[in-house]
């Protein structure tokens, strides 16, 4: 505790608590003392009353803040205002004529004051037409009335001047007179109490029901336009609206535009409602004094309040929802958006029908255009196809021609003297070389000089021209020395930069070395495509023609196969890879037939196969006649050449089972030859054995020439080519011509060897069977 004295102006505070100034007559001069404290705060219980405590409890009850509450509060006292407002500028409205006082219900004389919740106020005080429009001016002036004629003071006074003379038998009857006119006087004052007060008015009218004489299109039916039907109906439950009446959407008229009649079914769809039900509460006197049944009507009444407010929406809704399904207002804009919808669905149609006829006669022209660009292709293809042909055709004539001069002169040897085959076969196969390298002009130009006997060129100059084109070939980087040993250009050194041009260009059978071939590589390309049956069927031929020993072999390899297939030239690393592959397949499939022969050798076939595997072309035949080897033409052998292309060929068209194993059987009969050769890719060699047919075939068999390799793609279009033209179709043109132009690359007679070779395996396959079965 402490003593602070301060000036009048100032506060004096003890212990934390704010006191006020001391008085005037306060003497800071003078010592006081403190005697004792002040007393510690004690708990005690009050009774809560007052307009605080009931805003308190209102906000607790709500969970309201004082800011809710507050306005709540207020826009409860402004709408009870309203309330009482509209009804004077509602009664304000109505004419003299129609208010006037009605006379008194006979039902109503009879009434008992104690029933007063049964009663029609506005029908005692005589404004049963009026009922909730009355002003508060109109209610006193009725009740003014009313209390004039049935007042107990006006009956007692009327009473006393009366005649003294009146029997006191009619006593009785005056006084139970005046007890009724006292019951209906009370039913007035209870009726005037309640239309005065606004809020047990507003709970009246809650319940005041619908006068009996009012029109109800659920009641009467619909004997009246819709408009004129429920616009009554309409008016009188939105006196019920927590809005101003005023602003309430009127039903409209026939005329009405889509948003007023939306808008106006929207409010109603969510109408909100004053309405309550605490005047149909029941009150029992005599529990006055017990809290805990006060408690239980309280309760009770509670429900049958939300249990009336319930089935009052429910009403409301169905009224609502009545009105909704029969406003022909609705039934026409309904209409109305069907015939947009169906139109609108219309428009679209024709949209997406005119897009797909504008997509489909793109679509056709486009097509048109791309089948006239792959004709142009295909045409475009054929025609280099056939020039590049009729030059290979050419050029091998011309080939031809110089091998046949030059074995006349006797490979430029007097006459009488031999050379030894070892040398022999060197010297054809530098020449195949060197003529690979020379272009058709100069092919031509050697061939006529060499052929021309008129000329007269002497066998030592005749030789001088070969080694004149040798020594160029070297010289020009075209050709190495070593590869031409045999025509004297030991002492020719090649120039440090090919020439850009020159008359000698690689011809159509040779890959040009990496020195003078100016085709496009695959070395620097990203893209490298899978070896062709093209490509490996000239690197089995280049395999042979440049054997191991060849200066740069590899890249003479590539180069031949690329200058032939018209392709990017390929490395030296992946022309080795691919020839171990080609060996390796070769091996494996010899190995698989000679194990099937193994097996099966016990099958025996009735007829001989009408298949041969080792037909040759003409450059075989050609090659091997000039390399000396004799073939035997009455059994049709095969040179060792094509032998190995035939072997690596096994890989991709292997023999039917069945014919590989006729073949052995035929091969131990005397009147078959048969042929044995190896293929050398510089590599371990793989040889593959092949029988031709016995000389006891039938006459009648055909001989079909094995079918070249078909890729996946290929057989596919034959598939589907042999569906869309079946044997027994009848369209226009050769069946054949059809399939053959629906497979790229193929012509009629390879589809045909196709079908038939397809045809000889599977009959293969089917005897095969047939004797494992036996």
């Amino acid at each position: 505790m402490g003593n602070t004295t301060s000036q009048s102006e100032q506060t004096t505070t003890i212990d934390g608590l704010r006191l006020g100034p001391p008085p005037h007559s306060w003497d800071s001069n003078i010592e006081y003392k403190i005697h004792a404290d002040i007393t510690d705060p004690i708990n005690q219980r009050i009774e809560p009353v007052g307009r605080s405590y009931l805003a308190h409890a209102r906000r607790t009850l709500h969970k309201r803040t004082f800011s809710e509450d507050e306005a709540i509060f207020t826009a409860q006292q402004e709408e009870a205002a309203r309330v009482a407002a509209q009804r004077e500028d509602a009664a304000s409205a109505l004419d003299d004529s129609q208010f006037e006082i009605e006379p008194d219900h006979p039902s109503d004389l009879k009434r008992d004051a104690r029933d007063w919740k049964a009663q029609d106020h506005y029908r005692i005080l005589g404004l049963g037409k009026l009922r909730w429009r009355a002003t508060r001016a109109m209610i006193k002036k009725a009740h003014r009335t009313k209390v004039l004629v049935h007042h107990p003071d006006k009956k007692s006074s009327e009473n006393a001047n009366a005649a003294e003379s009146a029997a006191k038998k009619k006593q009785q009857q005056k006084k139970a007179k005046d007890e009724d006119d006292d019951n209906y006087f009370k039913c007035i004052q209870r009726a005037y109490e309640i239309l005065m007060d606004p809020v047990k008015r507003r709970q009246y009218d809650s319940v005041d029901p619908i006068p009996e004489d009012a029109y109800s299109p659920l009641k009467d039916g619909a004997d009246r336009p819709f408009i004129e039907a429920w616009a009554p109906v309409f008016e009188r439950e939105a006196r019920f609206s927590v809005r101003d009446p005023k602003t309430v959407p009127m039903i409209g008229t026939m005329a009405s535009t889509r948003e007023e009649v939306l808008a106006f079914y929207q409010f109603w769809f969510h109408f909100e409602s004053w309405r309550s039900f605490e005047y149909l509460d029941k009150e029992e006197e005599d529990l006055s004094e017990n809290r805990d049944e006060k408690r239980y009507m309280e309760k009770k009444n509670k429900a049958e309040r939300a249990k009336r407010k319930r089935e009052e929406a429910v009403r409301l809704q169905k009224l609502v929802d009545t009105a909704y399904n029969l406003d022909p207002r609705l039934v026409a804009f309904k209409e109305q958006d069907r015939l947009a919808k169906e139109a609108k669905k219309q428009e679209k149609q024709e949209v997406a029908k005119r897009a797909r006829l504008e997509a489909e006669k793109e679509a056709a022209l486009a097509r048109e255009r791309q089948e006239e660009l792959e004709a142009e292709e295909r045409a475009k293809r054929e025609e280099e196809r056939k020039e590049r042909e009729a030059k290979k055709k050419v050029m091998r004539n011309k080939k031809k021609v110089i091998k046949a001069a030059i074995k006349d002169e006797n490979y430029f040897l007097e006459d009488g003297k031999h050379m030894p085959v070892a040398k022999l076969d060197i010297y054809v196969s530098e020449l195949d070389s060197m003529l690979d390298k020379l272009s058709l002009e100069t092919l031509e130009e050697l061939a006529t000089k060499l052929q021309d006997k008129t000329s007269k060129l002497s066998r030592p100059a005749k030789k001088a021209l070969l080694e004149d084109e040798a020594r160029r070939l070297v010289r020009d980087s075209i050709a190495d020395a070593t590869s031409l040993s045999q025509f004297g250009v030991e002492s020719v050194k090649p120039l440090v930069k090919p020439p850009s041009s020159s008359s000698s260009v690689p011809s159509s059978e040779t890959g040009a070395s990496s020195s003078s071939s100016s085709l496009p590589s695959y070395s620097t390309s990203k893209n490298r495509p899978e070896w062709s049956t093209d490509e490996i069927q000239l690197l089995i031929k280049a395999a042979n023609k440049f054997p191991g020993g060849v200066q740069d072999r590899w890249d003479t390899i590539a180069g031949y196969i690329a200058y032939h297939t018209g392709l990017p030239q390929r490395s030296a690393d992946e022309v080795i890879k691919k020839s171990q592959q080609v060996q390796n397949k070769a091996a494996q499939a010899a190995t698989v037939r000679q194990l099937q022969f193994q097996r099966k050798a016990h099958i025996e076939i009735a007829d001989a196969p009408s298949v041969r595997y080792d037909v040759l072309d003409d450059d075989d035949h050609d090659h091997d006649n000039d390399n000396g080897v004799q073939k035997n033409k009455k059994g049709g052998g095969a040179g060792g050449k094509s032998r190995a292309n035939l072997a690596a060929k096994s890989d991709t068209t292997p023999p039917p089972p069945a014919a590989a194993a006729a073949a052995s059987k035929t091969a131990k009969s005397p009147k078959t030859s048969n042929a044995p050769s190896s293929a050398s890719l510089g590599a371990p060699t793989t040889t593959a054995t092949t029988s031709t047919t016995s000389t006891t075939t039938t006459a009648g068999a055909a001989v079909v020439p094995p079918a070249a390799s078909w890729t996946a793609g290929e057989q596919k279009q034959l598939e589907a080519a042999l569906k869309a033209y079946p044997p027994s179709w009848q369209g226009e043109g050769d069946r054949w011509d059809k399939i053959a132009e629906a497979v790229q690359g193929r012509t009629k007679k390879e589809c045909k060897l196709r079908v038939k070779f397809l045809q000889e395996q599977v009959k293969a396959q089917k005897a095969a069977a047939a004797a494992n079965k036996a």
